[in-house]
């Protein structure tokens, strides 16, 4: 009896103490959010890249520049003092970032053009970061939203991929503290600059050198398997990956995971990943209810659901397709279920999108990504969606 209570107590004691340890984390976080958040006005730190980052990409299917501001995102200059403009905070992966396409052919800046002509004040802050999932954007929500001061904020989720990095099991109870990382990020980097520093800016020819390098070297790093994925690819793929105009890291996904995408056609397989899904969500309207700004979640489709042109093109990179992802309702009906789980509305086009499955200009032939003309279709149709929601904000 003795030996269990005191087994019972030491339980006690540790449960206490994790407890509190994660309690200190949590205010050690909040007082290092603060610190950033002054950081940020004297231009030292950006909320998603280093300020001042400059670059220009000339590729097989796009050619565009890329700027970062002073305050670490893509988007122009803004002042954090909004004064009576709506601010709008969209948040996603490289297909809100407009990966291919110059900053105002992004769907964010065709969107903000469209609430202006309809005589709205309203700025739709571009936060997309490529490469980024449910999860980052959680973690972006609760590091910008203090900062930027937004009176709405949208969640671009990519049915497809976001969908797909949800499947990874990740513990529940674990606590994320972003503020603690991003300042740690921000003491290593002052140490390293002993003097003034001028952020760097990269040619289309330096980057072109920077994709073949890292061709080159993940062809060199391939197991058999890989390879003969890899040697399978039409000669057009290959000597673009190897040439540094298509991006490397898309070869080396579709030759490592071709099936990716195949988890996503089924309702039964996407039960994990909507629960997943419900919880970064519900971390995202926490962050955006401390600001007293609402959500709403758009989803936007990946090309080979909507898009014969891009249905082809995904497996002429090396992915798995099969016909039912031109059909399927799949996708959208998880995201849709995550969404009403978090409470936060879903702004759905998959079925607008498909009625223009027959045009080839839409998505970036074999990069995936949206084109100039697809940003600016998606955000016409998310247009209306998007100013009732203002309305009903103000």
């Amino acid at each position: 009896m003795n030996r269990l209570r005191a087994i019972t107590v030491n339980l006690a004691l540790v449960v206490f103490s994790v407890f509190l340890a994660d309690l200190f984390l949590h205010a050690c976080d909040w007082a290092a959010g603060q610190y950033l958040a002054r950081t940020l006005r004297t231009g030292h730190l950006g909320l998603l890249f280093e300020p001042g980052l400059e670059g220009h990409s000339k590729m097989r299917d796009y050619e565009c520049r890329e700027i970062i501001n002073s305050l670490g995102f893509r988007d122009r200059e803004i002042s954090l003092d909004k004064g009576s403009t709506f601010r709008i905070v969209a948040i996603g992966d490289s297909f809100t970032y407009g990966w291919g396409v110059n900053l105002e052919e992004t769907w964010c800046k065709r969107l903000e053009a469209n609430l202006r002509q309809k005589g709205l004040d309203v700025e739709v802050l571009n936060l997309g970061k490529p490469a980024a999932g449910p999860e980052e954007y959680a973690r972006i929500a609760h590091v910008v939203l203090p900062v930027l001061k937004p009176d709405m904020v949208l969640i671009g989720i990519l049915n497809g991929d976001d969908l797909q990095q949800c499947f990874s099991p990740i513990l529940m109870a674990l606590r994320h503290h972003p503020n603690l990382g991003r300042l740690y990020q921000y003491w290593k980097m002052r140490a390293a600059r002993a003097g003034p520093y001028t952020p760097p800016r990269q040619s289309a020819d330096d980057m072109r050198a920077w994709f073949a390098r890292s061709a080159k070297d993940i062809l060199d790093g391939m197991g058999s398997k890989m390879r003969a994925r890899y040697d399978a690819l039409e000669p057009a793929v290959k000597e673009a990956f190897l040439e540094g105009t298509l991006n490397p890291w898309l070869i080396s996904h579709s030759t490592g995971e071709p099936d990716y995408f195949m988890n996503t056609v089924s309702p039964r397989r996407l039960r994990f990943p909507v629960f997943m899904m419900t919880h970064y969500l519900r971390r995202i309207h926490k962050a955006a209810w401390r600001e007293g700004a609402p959500v709403l979640a758009l989803s936007i489709p990946e090309g080979f659901y909507v898009n014969d042109a891009a249905y082809r093109n995904v497996q002429r990179i090396g992915f798995q397709a099969v016909p039912e992802m031109l059909t399927t309702h799949a996708v959208d009906d998880a995201v849709g279920e995550a969404c009403r789980r978090a409470g936060i509305p879903l702004v759905s086009v998959l079925d607008e999108m498909r009625r223009y499955r027959e045009r080839t200009d839409l998505y970036l032939e074999l990069d995936r990504h949206f084109s100039p003309a697809g940003n600016a279709l998606y955000a016409d149709l998310i247009t209306d969606a998007v100013a009732q929601r203002i309305a009903r904000a103000r």
